[in-house]
């Protein structure tokens, strides 16, 4: 039988601690300038855009689709998925998510290539 010290048990305890602070701030200093451009990354591939091209680009999708944007959480979950290019765990959402995500996906995409010359 295997003998957990109460400091092994403490060491664990404090280490689960720090990675769900870790893991928490990663998450939660995406901005939905990070969202556009993993979104953008997914169908497009590597984008050579200034940070500041991006950011006007950003503030007119919003405020021509204020709605189109998902949730805070949602938004950060599905940067950090996609920044770690784990996209086919998008499949786990329940479907109104995923359809949520699809339909801003796709509203980008135009806005991106009607707003900006990179085609």
């Amino acid at each position: 039988m295997i003998e957990i010290s109460r400091r092994s048990a403490l060491a664990v305890l404090a280490g689960g601690v720090v990675s769900t602070g870790v893991a928490y701030a990663t998450v939660s200093s995406f901005s939905d300038e990070d969202l556009v451009r993993v979104t953008l990354e997914k169908y497009l591939g590597k984008l050579n855009i200034r940070i500041e091209h991006l950011q006007q680009f950003v503030l007119a999708f919003r405020d021509r689709n204020p709605w189109n944007f998902p949730s805070e959480k949602l938004s950060d979950a599905v940067t950090l998925v996609e920044e770690l290019k784990l996209g086919a765990a998008r499949r786990l959402l329940p479907r109104r998510k995923r359809e949520d995500l699809l339909h801003f996906d796709r509203w980008v995409i135009a806005e991106f290539h009607m707003l900006t010359d990179y085609a």
